[in-house]
Formats: C-alpha cells, structure tokens, sequence
C-alpha cells in the first residue's frame, strides 16, 4: 500500500484535475440521466406499496423500519405523485454514494485516481444503477453503511470524537432504513479485534458512545414493535433466519449465483479476490487499510452465504459487502497496473465492459425490450402495464353515481399499492384478508354501510371466500389484459360490488 500511496502522491496535477474533472462528469451524467429515466417505467409493485407507507407515516411497518415510507413522502411533495416523485430522492441517494465511494478511495489511500475508479465502478455495477433508481430500503441504507464505513475509518485514525458521533449518527439512520444495518457492529469489532495497531480502541468509551447514538436514533422503531407485538422484527427473523424446506446446496448455488449478477461475473470475482488479497495483505504485511475494508465486506458476504444454505436468499440482502470490497479493488488495480501484462489488463477491460453493457441492458429492457425473453418470464415485465391498471379502475369508479361512496379492494399487498398511485390516492383502498398489513380491511377502519367497491386482483376467476357476503351484489366485468409485444403479460379481473354491509 505504500507503493500506491507514493504514486498518489506523485501524480501530476493535471492527472488529479482529470481524475476529479472526470468524477463531476460521472457525477452529472449519471444524475441527469437518471432524473429524466424515473419517469419512463412505471412503479415496481414493491415500490408501489412503499409509496402507501408514505400516506400513513409511522415509525414501523410489517416488513421494514420506517425511512422508505419518510423519503416517498418528501419526494411526492416535491414531485407530486408521480414516479419522478417517488423515486427523486433515491436518484439523490445514488450522486451522495458516487461522492462517497470517491472520498473513500481518495482518503484511505491517498489518490485521487482510487476514489474515481472506485465511484465508477459503483455506477457501473447493477447494484449501484439500479439501487439509484428503484425505491426500496437497500438504498438509503447503503447510502448510510458507505457513510458509516467512511466516518469510522476517520475515527479509528484518531480524527476526534466528531467522527464517531457522526458513524453513530449514520448507523442509526442506516438502521432506521433496515434491519441489516445492525451487521456493522461486528464487522467494525472483527476489525478493532484483528488489528493491532486499532485494537486500543476497544478499551475506549467512543465506539460504545457511537453504538448507543445509532441505537438511540433507532429507538422509536423499537418502542413500536414494543407496541405492535414485535411484529416487523419477528417477521425479517423468520424471513431471513427460519429453516426452508427445499434449502441447501441448491440455494447456496443460487446465492452465488445471485452475487455474481449483482456486480457483474468480473467484477464479482475481482471484488472475492479484492476480500482475500485484502486479508492476507492486512495480516502478513500489516496492511490496516486493506484489513478494515475486509471486515467491512466480506463478514457480510459470509454470514448470507450461511444463511442460504437455510433459506433462499434474496440477491441484494449482501448488497453492504461490496463498497468497501469496490474500494480495494480499485486500489489493488491501480497499484498493479504497470506490471500487469496485457492479458491482465484485457481482463479488467472486459470486467469494465461486461459491467456497463449488463447495466446498459437492465435499463433499456424495460423501455424497449431488446432480449428476445417471453414478457411472462422477462422480470421487466413487472415495471409494465399498472398505468393501464389504474386507467381502467378510474372508468370504473367514474360509472358510478356522481358522489357516491367507492372503495378499492384487493387481496395483495402490491396491488394495494399499484391501485392507491395509479388512481392518485383518489379513493380509499384495502387489502383484503391481510390482518398485518398497513391497509387491512377491519372493522377499525372499513368504510361506511352502502359504499361500492371495485375488488380487482392479479390472474384468478373467483372472488375470494367470505367477501360475496359483505355485499349486496357482486358482478363480474371485463379482465384487463396486459400484452407486451403482443403477448400475454398477466391478467387483472375486476368485480363491482354494490350494497357494503360492513365488517363485523
């Protein structure tokens, strides 16, 4: 690491004006781009049911704290209810990380060089694209772990008690984004333990100080589940943590496999060898940079490999183990390069490459499908189509009776939020059957005796058992029929029901 420290040191300061000219240029290029392609696709069913978090604000939801729901709703009032609204302040999120991953290069190991590639290589990846674009939890709480990472690397250098109060302050907004966060107080004390020269740390009151600050800022989420029977962190337990039926080899392999798309194939082999190089080099040369950014990537990695061999394991769950793994591999590429041979540096070209055209593809896919996948299985297909759903529930609603009460209704939890934005958050929508959900349909909360509701749901030819009763009258109407390149994308039934008796 010397070696690299002393070529940053020596660059040029024409080479540190293009390395930092190139930076603003990925930074606005990236950013543009992406203010102008949130408004192209329409919203991803899980994105749809973060938006109706955002229309009842509280500090806990069923699946996830609560920061998903409070960054929509400052998004929707700056941008309306809209996808650009909705997805405004994730594009944000994705220009702080770019900056982010740049001072963590540029910081840890002196070179302006490191902290570019380190912010291109984030953009480049699926991982950092999409996470900048699609409104779920993982991106202000990747936003959160990089800064957390950033800051406490600061810290441990002795940089003052400014730091930790800022690594505290960023966990517990991390952890207020999802419970994953939590996984940094054992990569930061596998690191204080494995290092040497950091290891006084440990006997000192600033990391504890900083773990009581995120925690304290984490604190309203826990005094809500206190309140709703531990509901959210029950659920994530046995979503994340149960033994599945079926789990094993087959979901280990599919975990793997997962990671590798994720950053791409290259890129995910050089960001493993990036962990191991970064260990040896930590514990054979004393290399403390290289040990930190190891502990704060591949314990994470490590324990969702575990996990898989219980449970299926969702691609981006270990999403936080590859900025600090990003880092040290730009780092060790920069310090090799002129001794690779050209076989070496044909090899990042194409990781590089590989990089851009699969992210290139992810994007342009949804918009203009250029892969000849059937639409049904194309995963694209989820962004397509719920403009339609929600043109045909407002002709619905509008054959009613001017002022008549109407309601929607659906047995999903994404439908409920397809149907809620697409109609504008016009009508009050429930979820059918769904006791632990945000928009249950309860005796709490039904709508008075009289209204008519529109039951509309996804594939299916029958209305759900016991909901006939509720009504005076239900009558079938036309199933909408999503095509996508004149095929078949899924079906949506829709129901008239008339005479609401109310819940009992």
């Amino acid at each position: 690491m010397q070696s690299l420290m002393m070529r940053g040191n020596s660059l040029s300061g024409s080479q540190e004006w293009n390395d930092r000219t190139a930076l603003l240029i990925l930074l606005a290029a990236t950013t543009l781009f992406r203010l102008f392609y949130v408004q192209w696709v329409d919203l991803a069913p899980d994105e749809a049911y973060y938006f109706t978090w955002s229309r009842n604000l509280q500090w806990g939801y069923y699946d996830h704290p609560p920061m998903v729901a409070f960054l929509i709703y400052l998004g929707t009032a700056v941008g309306g209810i809209t996808e650009w609204g909705v997805r405004l302040p994730w594009v944000l999120i994705g220009a702080f990380l770019t900056l982010v991953l740049h001072q963590m290069g540029k910081e840890i190991f002196q070179s302006e060089r490191v902290g570019f590639l380190s912010a291109l290589v984030m953009n480049l990846s699926l991982l950092g694209s999409v996470g900048s674009i699609i409104a779920t939890p993982d991106g202000p709480q990747a936003l959160c772990w990089a800064l957390s990472v950033y800051f406490v690397y600061r810290a441990i250098q002795g940089q003052g008690f400014r730091d930790w109060a800022l690594t505290g302050g960023f966990f517990g907004l991390g952890l207020l984004s999802k419970y994953t966060m939590i996984l940094l107080v054992p990569c930061v004390f596998l690191y204080l333990l494995a290092s040497k020269a950091r290891r006084g740390w440990l006997l000192r009151k600033e990391p504890y100080g900083a773990l009581l600050l995120g925690l304290l800022i984490f604190s309203p989420v826990i005094l809500w589940n206190a309140r709703n029977g531990w509901v959210s962190f029950l659920y994530q337990l046995s979503h994340g943590l149960d033994a599945k039926s079926g789990a094993g080899l087959r979901t280990f392999g599919d975990f793997w496999a997962g990671q590798a798309g994720l950053i791409s194939p290259l890129l995910f082999i050089g960001a493993l060898w990036a962990m191991g190089t970064g260990l040896l080099r930590g514990v054979r040369k004393k290399e403390d940079s290289f040990l930190f950014l190891f502990f704060t990537s591949a314990p994470v990695l490590i324990f969702f490999a575990l996990v898989s061999l219980r449970s299926k394991v969702e691609a981006n769950w270990p999403a936080l183990a590859y900025f600090s793994a990003l880092v040290a591999l730009m780092a060790m590429t920069v310090e090799k390069w002129p001794l690779w041979n050209q076989g070496k540096k044909t090899i990042a070209g194409l990781a590089l490459g590989m990089a851009l055209l699969t992210t290139s593809v992810a994007h342009i896919q949804p918009v203009f499908p250029v892969i000849p996948i059937p639409p049904e299985r194309d995963p694209t297909s989820e962004l397509y189509g719920w403009r339609k759903l929600g043109e045909r529930l407002k002709e619905i609603v509008s054959s009613f009776p001017p002022g008549h009460r109407v309601f929607l209704l659906t047995p999903r939890h994404q439908l409920v939020g397809e149907g809620m934005f697409y109609s504008q958050a016009k009508y009050p929508i429930y979820q059918w059957d769904a006791p632990l959900r945000l928009n249950h349909l309860s005796s709490k909360n039904a709508p008075p005796a009289g209204s008519s509701a529109i039951f509309f749901t996804e594939g299916g030819s029958e209305l759900p058992r016991g909901l006939a009763p509720r009504f005076e009258s239900c009558e079938r109407l036309e199933t909408l029929v999503i095509d996508r390149a004149n095929q078949p994308v899924r079906e949506h039934p829709f129901w008239k029901c008339e005479g609401f008796k109310g819940m009992r």
